[in-house]
């Protein structure tokens, strides 16, 4: 399939707008409102399009949504992917999610980071041709880029700046890249970023652990993860422009 012809598969993202204390409104695109959220929006053409039937990941958090965006669109295009975390005791309710689609879930005794994504690269050096390993930082693949610039080319709203959190990064450096013009903020909930994963964005810093919640008083006014994207929230009522664009990236 070229990719001229890729469309998104899912429905439209919705935009809500949400009107701040002193008046200014921010452009949210509540993307909590689909399973798997926007991740499983800009990997969809890449995933159908590769010869590989087995999609191999060892760079997500056990909390995080990747896994359950990952198995979705595998499951849609009749693939299988397989997960490498850190063991845990029991598995999380966004693992068990995965689960449910069809993810294999391979645990890592003592699962840094480093170890799970060299975990994950070994098992697909044993069997290239049939298995892909998704990288950490997978926007650097062309057609992640193209897809989430058309994804944005189709909202039907004119933003004054961008934000969302940053984890790896990838999803904001999408933005970036799909909005050269204007200002883009990123605010690290995970790891900390460098200044590649950074990219052009401003940097703003949560104060929170990776797996601390963020306290009710700072949550926003939508469904948000509160590992996630709600950590970002309490930045954006503080410095955000009228008219920014906040992208809840999902549940």
């Amino acid at each position: 399939m070229d990719f001229k012809d890729w469309v998104d598969p899912n429905p439209a993202p919705v935009v809500i707008d949400y009107t701040l204390d002193d008046g200014r409104i921010i452009h949210v695109v509540r993307d909590d409102l689909l399973e798997g959220g926007t991740k499983i929006r800009y990997i969809d053409y890449i995933i159908r399009s590769l010869d590989q039937k087995e999609i191999v990941f060892g760079g997500g958090s056990a909390f995080g949504n990747s896994q359950v965006a990952l198995s979705i669109v595998t499951e849609r295009y009749n693939k299988k992917v397989v997960l490498f975390q850190a063991k845990r005791k029991t598995l999380l309710p966004n693992q068990k999610i995965a689960k449910k689609h069809g993810a294999i879930l391979k645990s890592v005794p003592m699962g840094m980071l480093t170890v799970t994504m060299k975990r994950a690269r070994d098992y697909v050096a044993k069997d290239p041709d049939n298995r892909f390993n998704v990288p950490f930082d997978f926007d650097q693949n062309e057609y992640v880029k193209k897809s989430m610039s058309a994804i944005c080319n189709g909202l039907d709203v004119k933003p004054t700046e961008i934000w969302s959190v940053g984890a790896s990064g990838t999803i904001n450096r999408t933005l970036q890249h799909a909005f050269p013009k204007l200002p883009v903020h990123i605010v690290q909930v995970g790891h900390v970023l460098t200044e590649k994963d950074i990219g052009r964005a401003k940097l703003h810093i949560s104060n929170y652990k990776f797996n601390k919640e963020v306290k009710d008083e700072e949550k926003p006014p939508f469904p948000s993860s509160p590992i996630y994207d709600a950590k970002a929230w309490k930045f954006c009522e503080e410095y955000a422009k009228d008219g920014a664009l906040f992208w809840n990236v999902g549940l």
